[in-house]
């Protein structure tokens, strides 16, 4: 890992079709994310998912990026027919203050869905002109099925400039998994099966674009909540989200950053629990851990991407403090964050 490239010197567009920056490191925003005031939250409350999620996005765009018609098309085709629950996600009582939110009712049945129903329009409108793209993926399950659904709902335009071909591992994914994925076979979308004992080289699911869109549901279950006079506005929430690659985790402290009263992000793990012993610990320790295969390959993962970004988060954005870091970890496979950076 590298040096975080930070958005702002850069276009919109740059960032969603280069996804990693040209040094390995990971994009940001420059300064943040825009805070909204409790007055706005109240407005979009009374908006359905979709129109919640473009004022929550016209916030994190440019409109010289993506325009407001532009975006509100994009975002209504996302999430206009392609989720079985009209709210898309739904938040359901447990018990007490217990609630969980549905992300399982889109096309592929993956909580992906709900980014890769928008990211892949992001990306057909950020292409340069005149210019094909490739996309390779590299999934353990859910997020192969996910990109090729969402690549393949693509404009015929685009259909002609952009291709996805979706590498998964023959013996690691459930059935229904494989059928959804195999099912991709024609057109710009496809899928091929890898033996383990083969090497691959892609990048990760850290494309900037794929990111925003959670921002929006992390936001949307405290909306929620103010709608049916749960809660009034300020009583902190908090979120726990089954943690692997560390992108959820991170949209829910960019909704933090907005201005949605988060009190505590808990990160759930199974027996990979890389994370949850750094989130105690501060410790970020690779040696002589073996990757444990599990029924929830999303999390199955020891060596999380957007552990960069949490560090940028919690070091206050000191870039230098975090290219230490990275060098660490990229030579010794271990850091441990010092007594000046607080992570909980």
């Amino acid at each position: 890992m590298k040096v975080n490239r930070i958005v702002g010197q850069d276009f919109f567009s740059d960032v969603v079709i280069e996804g990693l920056a040209p040094d390995g490191g990971l994009y940001i925003p420059k300064k943040g994310f825009s805070k909204l005031e409790p007055t706005e939250w109240l407005r979009i409350s009374s908006m359905p998912y979709a129109m919640r999620a473009v004022a929550i996005l016209e916030n994190c765009i440019h409109p010289m990026d993506v325009s407001p018609v532009e975006l509100s098309t994009m975002v209504h085709r996302a999430y206009g027919q392609n989720f079985a629950n009209q709210s898309v996600v739904p938040l359901k009582h447990l018990t007490d203050h217990q609630y969980i939110l549905e992300l399982f009712h889109g096309p592929t049945a993956s909580f992906k869905d709900l980014a890769l129903q928008l990211m892949p329009q992001l990306f057909a409108h950020c292409l340069p002109q005149m210019c094909n793209y490739l996309i390779l993926v590299a999934t353990s399950g859910d997020t192969g099925s996910a990109v090729l659904n969402g690549f393949q709902k693509l404009k015929e335009s685009d259909h002609e400039r952009t291709g996805v071909l979706v590498f998964f591992p023959e013996k690691g994914v459930s059935e229904i998994q494989k059928l959804q994925m195999t099912g991709f076979q024609e057109g710009n979308a496809k899928s091929i099966t890898v033996e383990y004992a083969t090497v691959l080289s892609t990048a990760n699911s850290i494309n900037w674009a794929r990111l925003l869109p959670r921002v929006v549901y992390h936001c949307s279950v405290y909306i929620d909540l103010l709608r049916n006079c749960t809660l009034t506005f300020g009583d902190p929430i908090d979120v726990c989200i089954p943690t692997g690659n560390f992108g959820n985790t991170m949209s829910a402290l960019y909704a933090k950053q907005m201005g949605i009263p988060i009190r505590k992000v808990i990160c759930a793990s199974n027996h990979n629990c890389i994370i949850s012993d750094f989130i105690a610990s501060g410790e970020y320790d690779l040696h002589n851990r073996k990757l444990l295969v599990s029924n929830s390959p999303a999390i199955d993962i020891l060596n999380s991407s957007n552990l960069e970004r949490f560090i940028h988060h919690v070091s206050g954005g000191d870039g230098s403090l975090l290219l230490n870091y990275c060098d660490i970890l990229q030579l010794h496979n271990k850091i441990l964050l010092g007594d000046n950076i607080t992570i909980y």
